[in-house]
């Protein structure tokens, strides 16, 4: 007999990779081109700084990076497996692991991440996902 579960995931953060050495021109530029403020001001070579205020639909990041600058798109879910089985369902590949969230890519090589919940809305702003066990 087969049992009924359920998990949620939506579009949380639309990351933008920087170069190290450009990161302080990249934050005022994406800051002014956007009308977002940093929602903190960045400390030293803090990795991440999210634009604009945590609790949107959608979170802007800046993320430091040493090379292959770009954008990707993070999910979160409230269930890392579960939602990392349905991507790969869908036509995804897992890259890599990195501590506690998975790099994925699409089915044209495009990467994206599966995170774990970090607005304050979710899951009520999520999709539910109803799967069989």
């Amino acid at each position: 007999m087969s049992k009924s579960s359920s998990h949620h995931s939506r579009l949380s953060t639309l990351m933008i990779d920087v170069l190290d050495e450009n990161f302080d021109e990249a934050l005022a530029f994406w800051s002014a081109a956007l009308g977002l403020d940093p929602a903190r001001r960045p400390a030293g070579d803090q990795r991440y700084v999210t634009l604009g205020e945590i609790e949107g639909p959608l979170f802007v990041r800046l993320q430091r990076v040493e090379k292959n600058p770009g954008y990707h798109l993070d999910i979160e879910t409230d269930d890392m497996r579960t939602e990392r089985s349905r991507m790969e369902a869908a036509g995804a590949h897992p890259k890599y692991r990195v501590k506690r969230w998975w790099v994925m890519e699409d089915p044209s090589g495009n990467p994206f991440c599966l995170i774990r919940p970090e607005s304050g809305e979710f899951p009520d702003n999520a999709n539910e996902w109803n799967t069989s066990t």
